[in-house]
């Protein structure tokens, strides 16, 4: 088919599989995807590689792909390509029964066009009787990539052009929580996991918590922001919305932290530290060998704290009244669900 000018169209759904499990068994050469580490990369390589000038091509494949540093090959392989990119959420409803991953339908047209290149935000559904999946791809709607030079993230997940001003306007402030780290300090510890809240604490509970260590000066803004829900949306709009890694963490967009007066963020962290502990439980989870103490909280009855830190940060940013209400109430319908409790 090459020879003939490649395919007109391929679609498919690739393994999911790391390269390491199957290595014994065959080994690629070539391919500039190899360090992705997973045959989903190699078969998106490939695929590309047999289609014809102008011909297009469909996948589905994890929301990782265009969402986290260990695709950078594979991302840089889509290059200026004409492509779309949608994304869908594992919970409540699932894309796949049986699959649970996050997943983006990624399509293309091989041509030299980086206008278009389009991304949507990240879909949920409910399940059930009263699901409204029959309308996820009847509603979906796509937002031009604005490819920010600045940003970490080459295919944030926008959904609305309100979602493109908020990025807009946190980048237009040229700092990075980064730049405020420091080998010494105040360490702030945020969990790693949870899907419908973003929680940050003064002390390690478990190895699921990283820190942050920061200047004592600014460590009460630094707690703020990683407990707020602007974050919670910064990291939805740039992570594979399973894990918290440190690019997100470090590279969140922030205002000039050093000029301002912490105390009304130390307030706030107090009230927040004292709702949390009210809404904690207890309980034992039990492993082949070990046992492990493990603490949770239900961060969705903090949600009147969190709106007044949401609200003290959108002064700093710069945040319109229309950003700030989309702030505190993004994705809320399921965020303040039951599948939210525990997380």
């Amino acid at each position: 088919m090459l020879k003939l000018g490649g395919f007109d169209i391929i679609i498919g759904n690739p393994p999911y599989v790391g390269y390491s499990k199957v290595r014994r068994d065959y080994t690629v050469r070539g391919y500039v995807t190899e360090p992705s580490a997973n045959l989903y990369a190699l078969t998106m390589e490939r695929a590309l590689a047999l289609l014809r000038e102008g011909g297009r091509c469909g996948m589905i494949v994890p929301i990782a792909s265009v969402s986290t540093e260990g695709m950078t090959e594979l991302q840089q392989l889509y290059g200026n390509m004409a492509q779309w990119h949608s994304h869908y959420a594992v919970r409540p409803g699932k894309l796949f029964v049986g699959v649970d991953m996050n997943l983006t339908i990624s399509l293309f047209q091989k041509v030299n066009d980086d206008r278009r290149c389009y991304v949507t935000g990240y879909r949920r559904w409910s399940s059930g009787a009263t699901s409204d999946r029959p309308f996820i791809f009847t509603t979906l709607s796509y937002l031009r990539n604005p490819r920010l030079a600045s940003h970490a993230n080459p295919y944030p997940k926008l959904g609305s052009l309100i979602e493109e001003q908020i990025l807009h306007r946190m980048l237009g402030h040229g700092r990075k929580l980064r730049h405020y780290t420091q080998p010494s300090g105040t360490s702030i510890y945020y969990h790693s996991g949870g899907r419908y809240w973003r929680k940050a604490l003064l002390a390690k509970l478990s190895s699921h918590y990283k820190p942050v260590t920061v200047n004592p000066n600014v460590a009460p803004l630094v707690f703020g922001l990683l407990n707020s829900q602007l974050f919670y949306w910064y990291w939805i709009s740039n992570s594979n919305c399973m894990d918290v890694v440190s690019r997100e963490v470090l590279d969140l967009p922030v205002f000039a932290l050093d000029m301002v007066d912490p105390k009304p963020f130390s307030e706030l962290t107090d009230r927040l530290l004292k709702t949390y502990a009210a809404s904690s439980t207890t309980r034992m989870r039990r492993g082949e060998r070990i046992q492990v103490e493990e603490v949770n909280f239900d961060v969705s009855k903090a949600k009147p704290v969190i709106d007044e830190l949401d609200r003290l940060l959108a002064e700093y940013y710069g945040f319109s009244a229309t950003e700030l209400e989309f702030i505190l109430n993004y994705d809320i319908k399921y965020r303040s669900g039951r599948d939210s409790e525990q997380d």
